[in-house]
């Protein structure tokens, strides 16, 4: 990081030296041309010749006869990456299942279409403006679906009478789709600072709101375990584990709740250490649980320790809600602009996806 002092030429003309060695590794000469932007978190980007998200409009990845499968994880990568258009591109030509796979797989994608496809390629598109997602309001969609989720399946597993039927499959595809959109978003805010603009969120803001979302994927996916339990384990329960496994899961739940509250409304340095230990303490409810199950039942079904370790899981996603939150209360607002120069080079450096 350099700094530069801004100087006034003239009644109305700003200007700022740029790095000479940067100048010199790009090529840039007195009098030629740089692309500037300006952002709404107070950046100023200089850049020697890319546009800002330049890379980001089209990908084409050629794909042989692999599998179906693999050709769905090259089209998930390509999103999560944030490409506009993505086209695979098969010269010996795409069989039906890696056709059907990749309709299925914009059928289930926020935003994304398959706009041409021959006998040679398939070509998808993603046509979700930014402007028009609310990164908040996802990550509290998140929250619903992914908390009732693990709230029903706990019912199903300690057999309460009210429990209902639960698809906790589809709610957790539903989870993956929504928290994909978010890392995606992510992901483009790297190389291209006009998608925070068009979000109305800062950079760091985004970061974390992205590790939270990562946190209800995994969330969700402790659900579906707890679901294969409930389906699978030998009744009755031991006497006492019911109710001891339903409270600890409430807290769990509980916990990842409150820090998500953090995250979204601000949060003190006591708030979240309040949080950080109660995540400790829970920890040894459940390793008590543990103990006292098999000391109790020695031949104690073992997908019962399963279902313990999953909740365990959910309460370690709630301590890294909260370390999230914990980041945004000792950096302060991340929405202040500081008025700070910063200058690029061909691409836009940034932090790794979490």
């Amino acid at each position: 990081m350099e700094r530069r002092k801004v100087q006034k030429v003239g009644g109305s003309t700003y200007t700022v030296s740029v790095p000479k060695d940067w100048a010199h590794e790009h090529h840039i000469e007195a009098g030629e041309d740089v692309h500037i932007y300006t952002h709404d978190d107070g950046s100023l980007v200089v850049r020697s010749a890319r546009t800002d998200g330049e890379g980001l409009a089209e990908r084409t990845v050629e794909v042989g006869p692999e599998s179906s499968e693999t050709v769905e994880q090259v089209l998930r990568g390509l999103y999560a990456a944030g490409f506009d258009e993505m086209t695979l591109a098969a010269p010996d030509g795409f069989d039906d299942a890696q056709r059907r796979r990749v309709e299925s797989v914009a059928r289930d994608t926020v935003g994304l279409q398959v706009v041409s496809a021959d006998g040679e390629g398939v070509t998808v598109r993603s046509l979700l403006d930014a402007a028009d997602v609310s990164v908040q309001q996802s990550v509290l969609q998140l929250q619903f679906i992914a908390l009732s989720m693990h709230r029903s399946v706990v019912d199903a597993l300690v057999g309460r009478d009210d429990a209902g039927p639960v698809d906790s499959r589809e709610r957790a595809a539903e989870v993956h789709r929504l928290a994909g959109m978010v890392i995606r978003h992510f992901n483009r805010s790297l190389s291209d600072f006009e998608e925070t603009d068009a979000l109305g969120v800062s950079r760091p803001v985004l970061f974390t709101h992205c590790r939270v979302a990562r946190e209800y994927e995994r969330l969700a996916d402790d659900s579906v375990t707890l679901a294969r339990v409930a389906e699978s384990v030998d009744r009755p329960l031991p006497d006492h584990f019911a109710a001891v496994f339903a409270d600890v899961a409430t807290d769990a739940r509980a916990l990842v709740e409150d820090a998500t509250q953090l995250v979204l409304e601000g949060a003190t340095v006591d708030e979240v250490t309040d949080l950080l230990a109660r995540h400790e303490s829970l920890a040894a409810e459940l390793e008590t649980a543990e103990t006292a199950l098999f000391d109790a039942t020695p031949d104690a079904d073992p997908r019962l320790l399963r279902a313990l370790d999953a909740v365990g899981r959910t309460a370690d996603g709630g301590r890294a809600v909260a370390r999230a939150a914990l980041g945004s209360a000792t950096t302060g607002s991340c929405t202040d602009a500081s008025g700070d120069v910063g200058n690029t080079g061909e691409t836009a450096d940034g932090e790794s996806a979490p």
